[in-house]
């Protein structure tokens, strides 16, 4: 009988081979993640866990690992593509992850070589199913980057670049109604947590804690940063130019983060002030910190000899006392002595440490990535502004005088808002510390990212343009403006009319005066009876003459008038538009399901939907006075006495503009006039 054998193309045959030695380059050559990084460990340190989709990132079970055919790749994927464009996001794991969770349940080998279009439109669904709406697009869009690498590395044998991301961006649509103001209030910091902030960076605390929160948001509020951005600026930031007007002009050299890379944000001219202040203070607090680590630099085997520290010889045998002096800690007591030589892990004994032995300690202790803060920025600790001893902001220990700390944006968020999560009422926001409460006696909260929020907000309503808010915010998509612009409906709509005074109200090109608040003599000389009080305002129909023939429907007649500056009855309006906008969109989605009779009921609420976001915008717009008496026109108005009318007229005698008109006329003498 013949041997049978399984034939491999060449194409395979190189492509096995171009992947083992890719992942060999990456795992000898590459520094990314730095030179000790230990290959076959599946947890990274600074970097990630490989782990299976669905595993929690920080499981210790290995079960969750990425599997054995499929791991060295992700390995070498990952360390490359961050090497080449390093991101906070890290979405090539999503990626990965998502990948061999498809091979797998694809039931072939989770080797990359299996990888296919079915695989990926697999790995899209998948990524559909684990992650939220936005967060699921990046990963798609990782898949495709995938897919385009290992087919253009020569890394498998199918041609797999010419598929793409089925899942489509998340919408960065401009909302309105209530659950535009809910969203709009939840990424905007409050007024009363704003002013709070600005009293208590205006009382100059003394506090460390409180120097480091009310100077850092401080210069959040003064150019639109990420909180990451900011804990990493040298010492050095600030810069003064003089500029084409012979004006001069200050602002902060950063390294900005979303690829823009490097720049410097200038500073509005009304807060330079406040920011030359944040960074005075700050540069005090941290100036014995940044002492210390130019002599860790300069003089790794010599004892830092800070005020506390005992005056004796490097190797002379330390009491308990002694130690905990030089180590900055507790040492009043024998206990307290104790007990700090126990919190560092040191014995606790007379005469077996040295200022020698403490430092080979201390400098162990130092944080991963000494003399770095962040190496790719080229920001050391020794010229980093927020630079820290540890403990230096912390409540409950002493401050170290020779182990080095930086505040992470866990460490300043936390500090903004109450930590519900834990058990104890321990923990204390700035807010809490000051006494400041919201309106509804609630605890104030904040986050570090609602300032960046609000300051592209002003930018937006200041007029500038998208590029020059995308540079200043140190973006480099012009599209992430969008995200960030939290405008009213209301607002987008006077900016527009004051680029164009032919644009009216939330409507077509027209009459701008069909939308004009009426004034008070033309309300007083109208033709009409008693004036009724309606929930919404005032209703001039003559019910002597005929009965209301809208049933009640105040805010789809024309014989409604508002009157603006009554608090209340706005909000009953803005309740009614909350109503009308959600069966506005069950109206549309049943139309869109081709459900028999919807569209009467899309027209008819569409119709109420539009008309309403009118009223609401004149009643809330700054130029309308309190007291202006607002009553809308429409042409689409119906009414019963119309349909009767109509019915009696022949469509000849409704082809023109003067029949139309004679319609008008004997509805209004009829009584009833078409509301």
């Amino acid at each position: 009988m013949a041997e049978l054998f399984n034939f491999k193309p060449k194409s395979e045959i190189d492509a096995e081979r171009n992947t083992l030695e890719f992942i060999s380059k990456c795992k000898t050559d590459l520094t990314v993640f730095g030179n000790d990084l230990n290959w076959d460990s599946w947890k990274w340190p600074k970097a990630g866990n490989f782990t299976k989709s669905g595993v929690h990132s920080r499981t210790k079970d290995e079960t969750g690992r990425l599997d054995e055919n499929f791991i060295d790749f992700a390995k070498a994927y990952f360390r490359y593509q961050q090497g080449h464009k390093p991101t906070g996001t890290k979405n090539e794991l999503k990626a990965l992850r998502t990948i061999e969770a498809a091979l797998l349940q694809s039931n072939v080998s989770a080797s990359i070589h299996n990888l296919s279009i079915p695989i990926l439109d697999k790995a899209a669904q998948l990524m559909r199913a684990s992650y939220l709406s936005g967060s699921d697009y990046h990963g798609g869009r990782e898949l495709e980057r995938l897919a385009q690498f290992v087919t253009s590395k020569k890394l498998i044998a199918a041609d797999l670049g010419g598929w793409r991301n089925p899942i489509a961006r998340k919408q960065d649509t401009i909302q309105t109604g209530e659950k535009a103001k809910a969203r709009r209030e939840k990424k905007l910091p409050s007024e009363e947590a704003l002013i709070a902030l600005a009293e208590i960076f205006a009382s100059d605390p003394a506090e460390p804690k409180d120097i480091f929160t009310s100077c850092t948001f401080a210069m959040l509020m003064c150019a639109p940063s990420r909180i990451t951005e900011v804990l990493e600026l040298p010492v050095d930031c600030e810069v003064e130019e003089v500029d084409s007007k012979g004006v001069s002009r200050y602002g902060w050299r950063f390294y900005a983060g979303k690829g823009f890379g490097g720049d410097i944000k200038w500073i509005p001219t009304e807060m330079v002030g406040i920011a030359k202040e944040a960074i005075k203070r700050l540069t005090k607090l941290t100036d014995d910190s940044r002492k210390l680590a130019r002599w860790i630099e300069t003089n790794p085997d010599k004892f830092y000899r800070h005020e506390c520290c005992p005056k004796v010889d490097d190797d002379y045998p330390l009491t308990m006392k002694e130690a905990c002096q030089a180590l900055g800690q507790a040492n009043g007591t024998s206990n307290e002595r104790h007990t700090s030589l126990n919190n560092f892990g040191l014995e606790r004994k007379d005469g077996v440490h040295t200022l020698n032995s403490l430092w080979k300690y201390a400098l162990s202790r130092q944080p991963e990535g000494f003399p770095w803060v962040n190496r790719e920025r080229k920001i050391k600790y020794s010229n980093a502004l927020f630079c820290m001893r540890r403990n230096l902001i912390g409540t409950d220990r002493g401050i170290s005088p020779v182990i080095l700390w930086v505040p992470t944006n866990t460490v300043f968020n936390n500090d903004l808002s109450p930590r519900d999560s834990l058990k104890s009422n321990t923990h204390q926001s700035i807010f809490d510390r000051y006494g400041y409460l919201a309106t509804d006696g609630k605890q104030i909260k904040l986050n570090s990212h609602q300032a960046r929020h609000l300051l592209n907000t002003f930018a937006q309503r200041g007029g500038l343009s998208q590029l020059e808010i995308a540079k200043w915010s140190g973006r480099a998509d012009q599209k992430q403006n969008r995200t960030y612009n939290h405008m009213s409906e209301y607002e987008m709509v006077a900016k527009a009319e004051a680029l164009d005074t032919s644009l009216t109200l939330f409507g077509p090109s027209g009459e701008i005066d069909k939308h004009l608040p009426i004034t008070i003599q033309e309300f007083n000389i109208m033709e009409k009876g008693a004036v009724h009080v309606t929930e919404f305002g005032v209703c001039i129909h003559d019910f002597t003459m005929t009965p209301c023939d809208k049933y009640r429907d105040c805010l789809n007649c024309h014989e409604q008038v508002c009157i603006k500056g009554e608090n209340e009855k706005l909000i009953r309006i803005k309740a009614r538009l909350s109503k009308v906008e959600q069966l506005y969109q069950a109206a549309e989605n049943a139309l869109n399901e081709g459900l028999s009779g919807a569209d009467r009921w899309y027209e008819y609420h569409k119709n109420s939907f539009e008309r309403l976001l009118e009223l609401v915008s004149i009643l809330e717009h700054p130029d309308v006075v309190a007291g202006a008496q607002i009553k809308l026109r429409s042409d689409k108005s119906f009414s019963p006495l119309r349909r009767a009318i109509e019915s009696k007229l022949s469509k000849n005698e409704l082809k023109n503009a003067e029949d139309t008109k004679l319609l008008d006329d004997m509805a209004r003498l009829l009584g009833g006039g078409l509301g």
